[in-house]
Order: C-alpha cells, then structure tokens, then sequence
C-alpha cells in the first residue's frame, strides 16, 4: 500500500504507475532496472524519465523543441478562449441592456447561451461543431505534446483559461456594452477568431502520433512490460558475453541499446509546409458510428466518471453565477451599470490565477517528491488529495458564501470576492481532474472530455430555463447553498474511493478491456 492506496493483485505493472526517477533498490523487478536506463530529461530533470518514451522519428511531438511544443500550446489555448470560452460570459454584464433593448427577460437572455451550448453538446451547426472541436481537442494535444513531467505546468495553463480568463471577459465586454453597445462584442470578437485562425493555418499541425507499443511505458500492462523484459535481458546477458561484459556501463550506453532496438527505418523529417498541410491522414480505422459511441462508454469507468463530473460540476456553477449577476446587482439596492459589472469578474480572475500558480509552484513538485518517497514510482492518485482539499474548501467558501452575502446585503466587493473562490474552486478540481485523466488515462483522453464538456453544456442548457427565476422564488442563499452542498459531494466525498482504489480500478478496466468487448476498438 502507497499512502493509503490498494495495490493491485492482479497485474505487475498497472497502466498509469510508472517508473519515473532512477530509484533502484534491491528486489525491483528488471522491468524497472531496465525502464531506469531509458530516456531521460536533460538538465536539472536529468534523474527524470521521460514518460511516454519519445521514439526515434524525428516527427514525434515528443521530439520537437520545447519553444515549438509551447508556442503550439498557447495557440489551441487561445483558440479555445475565443472560440469555446468567450461565448458564453460575453453576455452576462450587458444582459440588463440587452434584455431592455429586445424586450426579453433575463430568462430569454440566459436561454441565449443556453441554446448555443445545447448546440455544442449536440454538435449540430458550423458554430457548435467549432466550439466542440476546441473544447475536447486542448487537453488531448497536452498528452500528444508533453511528457508526464512537463504536463503540470500546461494543464494549469489551460485550466485558468478554462476558468479563470473566461471570467475575464466579462471585465473587458462591460466596459464595451457601456461605451460602444453591446452588438459591438461581437464585431471586435470576430477580429480575434480571424487572427487565431491565421495562427492556426501556419503555425499548426498535427500532434497526434502512434508510438510502437513499447514506448508506451505509462499506459502500459504486463504484456508490454514482459517485452521490456526481455530487452532488459538483452542488454545485461548478451548473445555471446556474461551479464557483467555486456552490461551497460552507463545510462548513454543503456539508451543507445534502447534506441538501437528497434528494427524499423528512422523517417525523414517532415518539411514546414508538409507539417502545415490540413491533412495527415487517418489515425483510426474505426467507424463514426464507434467513435460517437465511445464518449458514452467511457461512464463504464468509475474513475473516468468521477472526471466528468468533477471538472463539469464546478464550471456549471461559475456559469450559474454568470447567469444571475445582473439579476442580483443590477437591480437594486445595487443598480450597478454593465461596467460595474463587468468589473466584478476580476474576483474569479484573481482566483483562477492563483489556483493555477498554486498547482505550478507546490502540487506538481509535492507529487514528484511523493513519487520519490515510493521509490520513484508515480501513482496518478498522488495529485489527488491536495487538489481535491483545495478544490473543496474553495468551492464550499465560494458557494455557501456568495449567496449569503446577497442575502446579507453587503458589499459587491465581498459576491466578488466568493464569486473568486468559486472559479479557484473549478479551476482547482479541473486541473485535479485533467492531470488525473492524463495519467490514468491517457488514451481515453479525447472520449473523457467530450463527454464532460456535453455534459457541462447540457447541465448549462438545463439551468438556463430555471436558474433566473429559482433566484428570484427562493433567494440567492438558498439556492446557492443547495450548489455548495452538491459540489463538495462531487469534490471531495466520492474522491475518497477513487484514491484508494484507482489503482485496483485502472487494473480491472485494462483487464476487462470493455472496449473490445462492445466492438468499440
């Protein structure tokens, strides 16, 4: 038992654990003697193996430079903020000015967002096909780009633009609704999709690779790893010579042999203009049909369900408070403008970016330095607890108080103060949830969040006939804490399961292979 999580009795090697520092104790199966001379980072990181295995073909995302894989980032990060993120909150400090000038209530208003993200959860129309592509597609090219080591860092990136810069636009469209009118929003928002656009046509290209299966060491089972085994024993015994002649004699020579095993013809690198073109051809040979199955299928998976809901649950409530916001402070006593408004956002701006630079600066490390304490094996349950007591205690801060504070009448400052701790919160267990996802689950990666996000856009849709006017019947507090006590169930009560039998649970899910079973792979 690794601090407080099952082993497994079934596997050796459970996809998701990894070796990933050069940890060799007596009695550690060769597998681990022979994955510890494997490739590693360089620099300071340089006792870190690179999880997945970069292969040999230069084309491999793994291969590229960091500068090239960061710029490739930030440009399907910023492709989400302007096609998936911004759609939503661009109308919720202007939502008294537009409800007053198309003679609508601010039901009708929220019922505005709420058919477009019924529109992305269905993948409908030219829109919502769009927006989709964006919101499943950024998580997955973060497990095609990096290795284990490296993802902590972007994933809190992209979290806080899931979260915390989202909430941003509300601070910028305020000002706008206020000085140009709220139909300009959309005018300046199509020069940032035109600009995104060009970004993507000639800077972007395919990150999707299919690695030999022994590269794979994260997702791995014991039937890849009994070919490491064998390699390992290749490497130590030798046709001709005794295990200690040909033995490597150093971590270069250990790569080298790793390297050198593999009997297919290295590929040319691949042109810029090559690189760019829109087609790379196909990655699967299974039908549509399969593949709109699959995101379905995935709920078979305990622990791919309680990913769902933990990164669903919380956004849907950020959204909540979107909806509600000119309800409750443009109205009086408050009588705030859209500007006003608008500016409230920077509470959850604030809190986005702290709980983002609170996952770079001590959860990534601490998870290293628990995985140092096992012997250098990584367990992706290690980034649980730390991210979920957070995530928790931010949630419950956020919900419980920003409903009371309405009802207490104080200052706007304080709603945006809680309104901050609610997007921490969100951030937090999305950050939780998708490094989780990534390392547990890396394969499924795709599956898992175009299920979280048609469930979140349809838990919006759901919300946006009711939200408005449950506020108005039964008050802010009450409704608010209702959203409390539901999302520290989801955060923290079933999280306490998933961490002492994820690893049974990623054991049991390789072995039953569902997936084949039901003709979906």
């Amino acid at each position: 038992m690794a601090f407080g999580i099952l082993e497994d009795k079934k596997l050796a090697h459970v996809p998701g654990t990894a070796q990933i520092e050069d940890i060799l104790n007596d009695g550690l199966h060769v597998a681990d003697a022979a994955a510890a001379n494997l490739k590693h980072a360089t620099g300071k990181n340089s006792h870190i193996i690179l999880v997945p295995q970069p292969s040999d073909d230069p084309n491999d995302p793994l291969n590229w430079s960091i500068v090239r894989r960061d710029i490739l980032f930030l440009i399907h990060s910023f492709g989400y903020i302007i096609n998936s993120g911004v759609s939503g909150p661009i109308l919720s400090a202007g939502a008294l000015d537009e409800a007053a000038e198309l003679g609508v209530t601010l039901t009708d208003i929220a019922l505005l967002t709420g058919y477009q993200l019924l529109v992305i959860a269905c993948c409908r129309i030219i829109q919502g096909l769009g927006n989709i592509a964006y919101e499943s597609i950024v998580i997955s090219v973060i497990g095609d780009l990096y290795c284990l080591h490296e993802r902590g860092l972007r994933l809190a990136v992209f979290n806080f633009c899931f979260g915390g810069i989202n909430c941003f636009t509300s601070v910028i469209s305020g000002p706008i609704v206020t000085n140009l009118g709220w139909h300009w929003l959309f005018y300046i928002d199509v020069i940032f999709v035109a600009a995104q656009c060009l970004l993507m046509c000639f800077w972007g290209t395919e990150t999707t690779y299919i690695r030999e299966a022994k590269y794979e060491i994260d997702v791995a089972g014991d039937e890849i790893f009994d070919d490491i085994d064998k390699l390992a024993a290749e490497h130590f015994e030798g046709d001709s010579k005794t295990p200690a002649e040909d033995a490597p004699t150093t971590t270069a020579d250990a790569e080298k042999a790793v390297q050198n095993s593999s009997q297919n013809p290295i590929p040319a690198k691949k042109t810029y203009l090559q690189s760019i073109m829109p087609y790379h051809g196909r990655f699967s040979d299974e039908s549509i049909i399969k593949l709109m199955i699959r995101p379905f299928a995935v709920f078979l998976n305990p622990g791919m369900t309680w990913i769902i809901l933990a990164m669903s649950i919380p956004l849907a409530w950020i959204v909540n408070i979107n909806y509600c916001m000119s309800q409750l402070y443009g109205a009086p006593p408050y009588n705030m403008t859209a500007e006003r408004l608008g500016f409230l956002a920077a509470g959850p701006l604030i809190g986005g970016f702290l709980a983002s630079l609170f996952f770079f600066v001590i959860n990534n490390p601490m998870t290293l330095w628990i995985s140092r304490k096992n012997n250098g094996v990584f367990e992706p349950e290690f980034k649980l607890p730390v991210g979920v007591i957070l995530g928790t205690i931010c949630l419950a801060i956020g919900c419980f108080g920003f409903g009371n504070a309405y009802h207490n009448r104080q200052s706007a400052i304080v709603a945006a103060v809680m309104y901050g701790f609610v997007c921490a919160g969100s951030t937090t267990m999305a950050i939780t949830a998708s490094n989780y996802m990534i390392d547990a689950y890396r394969e499924f990666s795709v599956e898992v969040i175009i299920a979280t996000m048609s469930l979140k856009n349809f838990i919006f849709y759901g919300f946006s006939y009711f939200f408005n006017n449950w506020v108005a019947n039964s008050g802010p507090d009450i409704v608010f804490d209702v959203l409390g006590a539901v999302a520290v169930f989801t955060s923290l009560v079933i999280s306490i399961p998933l961490y002492i039998y994820g690893k049974r649970i990623r054991s049991w899910w390789h072995r039953a292979k569902l997936f084949e079973r039901l003709k979906l792979a």
